[in-house]
């Protein structure tokens, strides 16, 4: 008490918080179509089933050891952290198969109302972990993108499809752009949205089995939201501008509802091919080429079959130079 009868406040400590360490890792999330709306007891069962069958993937097919991804509940789904030694393109070609495998099982043994289908994203970044806490903006980032709109649409419209698989633009340069063996770059479109904070951002998506992502025009393609670079149309900027350079990704089909090409399907040719004459338009100039993929893709001269590389496809033909799928 001080000398005017006042007590005194205790003095104010202040306290430093220790953040742990940042470690890098393959991010996986995973979130159940229409989860909310089902039963309790239906929830419980979709629960346990989504672990049984991203583990599946995961150690089964993708040969994850079973001590060599940590998970932890996200309620409608799970969230899954890889050790960076894990091959990112061994996981686009086995986990997603893996995925496809365990769904189709699943859902063949289970009344309507036990299905599930699944929204599926594919990050690498820093996480902060701390006990059942998770943190990292590549967490936060993969889950805008699992949950942004476009996404939950090509699922909506894919209806043979078992899930969708979405991938944030730097993974999809690092990984389907480089043509590894069963892996289709054609398979892949791009998809533009607006998070909460009104922060535009770009993502890549592909539904195995389809061609190309239903419902999700190609770039460029006037009147349509989500396909081009921000505003629509490619620019410089884009990967595969007015150079020409590129056909990864951005030449894939519209998938299912997709208005079909003016010109004739025809067999795919294998990398390397000077551009044929009939392929170019009236006044001689490179254009587009319709193909349709029997018995899987030509890539990098070398051809790859898998369930992601039948159906239409649209290639870029040059004036000079190989054709490109």
């Amino acid at each position: 008490m001080d000398v005017t009868g006042r007590s005194e406040s205790p003095p104010v400590r202040s306290t430093t918080v220790v953040t742990p360490d940042s470690h890098q890792y393959f991010i996986v999330l995973v979130d159940i179509e229409d989860y909310s709306p089902r039963p309790d007891a239906v929830q419980v069962a979709l629960h346990d089933a989504v672990h049984e069958v991203t583990t599946f993937a995961l150690v089964q097919r993708a040969g994850v050891t079973p001590s060599g991804h940590r998970f932890t509940d996200r309620g409608d789904g799970m969230l899954v952290l890889l050790p960076p030694t894990v091959s990112p393109t061994l996981l686009l070609r086995e986990m997603v198969r893996g995925l496809d495998d365990a769904l189709v099982e699943h859902n063949q043994k289970h009344a309507p109302d036990y299905r599930m289908r699944l929204r599926v994203g594919l990050h690498h970044g820093p996480v902060v972990r701390k006990g059942k806490l998770w943190t990292g903006s590549a967490v936060n980032d993969l889950a805008r993108l699992v949950d942004a709109d476009p996404v939950r649409k090509v699922l909506k419209a894919a209806k043979r499809a078992h899930f969708t698989l979405v991938l944030p633009e730097a993974l999809h340069e690092a990984t389907v752009r480089g043509r590894f063996p069963g892996i289709d770059p054609a398979a892949y479109l791009p998809f533009d949205f607006v998070t909460k904070h009104q922060e535009e951002r770009r993502g890549w998506i592909t539904v195995p089995g389809y061609a190309a992502p239903p419902g999700l025009a190609r770039p460029g393609e006037p009147g349509t939201k989500g396909t081009g670079r921000r505003g629509g149309g490619r620019g410089p900027d884009t990967p595969g501008g007015p150079d020409g350079d590129d056909g990864a990704g951005d030449d894939g089909a519209g998938g299912e509802g997709a208005a079909p090409p003016a010109v004739p399907a025809r067999d795919v040719l294998p990398g390397g091919l000077a551009s044929p004459p009939h392929a170019r338009n009236g006044r001689g100039e490179a254009g587009d080429l319709h193909v349709r993929v029997e018995g899987g893709d030509y890539v990098a001269g070398a051809k790859v079959g898998g369930d992601q590389v039948h159906g239409d496809k649209r290639i870029t033909v040059h004036a000079k130079g190989p054709v490109r799928l």
